[in-house]
């Protein structure tokens, strides 16, 4: 699995107290467990300006920035409706 494929599914349809940092680390763990080596480079960091990023890793000598928002789908279960939920992901840095 490419790491821009891995999605981390932290919390629910509100962010979890401490959620960027759980997240940044759920990531890097499924990474990890996926077969990358990750290199944490400087490791988790408060998002800035109520961004989502939370981190950057690198991978490969590639590096890549985890994200932390509102990002994977959430079957209800009162119908065929579906909402976002909280994740971990990552996107390439350019």
């Amino acid at each position: 699995m490419d790491p821009v494929q891995i999605l981390a599914r932290v919390g629910d349809t509100d962010p979890d107290v401490g959620g960027n940092e759980e997240a940044y680390q759920e990531w890097v763990y499924l990474a990890r467990k996926a077969g990358w080596e990750v290199v944490e480079s400087p490791g988790f960091q408060e998002p800035r300006d109520g961004g989502p990023e939370c981190g950057l890793v690198e991978i490969e000598g590639l590096a890549y920035r985890i994200h932390y928002g509102l990002r994977a789908r959430l079957d209800m279960t009162d119908g065929d409706s579906t909402v976002l939920a909280y994740a971990a992901w990552a996107e390439p840095v350019q």
